[in-house]
């Protein structure tokens, strides 16, 4: 794993390419031939200039719009990020009435697996994030930070008050716990098989329902 620190362009504020602003709305082939290279290769050793051969754009429009290879790594992101919470959000929204704590949290995580493996790309991504070292993701966490708590705080609370989370377990570990479950959840799948990786994630929550579920 490669723990060398990410070069980035100090006098670029990446944060004004994200979100509406995001310059690969505008360059679809350049989203492409991004995610094509970073999804086979860890940060360092995917090739900028093969990226750009591929979409047919010059280095100079690319550090003019992105900054440089880091901030085109962001914004190819920021893209997949998007994607994924316009998947979740209705699902989430669906989910949340049930009641029942545990099958809530199981469908969710089936729906995020699989978004992942509705684009294979997005899953490889992924992996090549973590495979990149702790330097890349704690860059990518200052603008990608998700707040756990706002989504799920209240969800985790009422079950605790409902019986169906054992009380002795404060809601703010129990907010730890899951945040840490959903955020490195492909380093809990098995194998790039669909079938396979929900076979692990039903083992992932039978562990995590018999150890924080109320018994009595």
């Amino acid at each position: 794993m490669n723990n060398e620190k990410i070069k980035v362009n100090q006098k670029f504020n990446y944060k004004a390419i994200l979100d509406e602003n995001n310059p690969l709305i505008k360059y679809p082939a350049l989203y492409e031939a991004s995610i094509n290279e970073f999804s086979q290769k860890v940060y360092e050793d995917a090739s900028l200039n093969d990226i750009l051969k591929s979409a047919d754009m010059s280095k100079s429009s690319l550090y003019h719009h992105f900054g440089d290879k880091f901030g085109l790594y962001l914004a190819t992101l920021d893209i997949i990020v998007k994607k994924k919470i316009e998947f979740l959000t209705p699902l989430l929204k669906n989910r949340m009435p049930s009641g029942d704590f545990f099958k809530t949290m199981r469908e969710l995580s089936r729906d995020t697996v699989e978004f992942m493996f509705k684009d294979k790309r997005l899953y490889s991504f992924t992996n090549m994030i973590l495979a990149s070292g702790e330097s890349l993701t704690e860059l990518i966490h200052e603008y990608f930070p998700y707040d756990f708590q706002s989504n799920f705080g209240g969800l985790i609370a009422a079950s605790i008050r409902s019986g169906q989370i054992d009380s002795k377990y404060p809601p703010e570990f129990v907010t730890k716990l899951l945040s840490l479950l959903f955020t490195n959840m492909d380093k809990l799948l098995s194998s790039s098989k669909p079938e396979d990786a929900f076979e692990s994630l039903t083992m992932v929550f039978d562990v995590l329902e018999n150890g924080i579920r109320n018994k009595n």
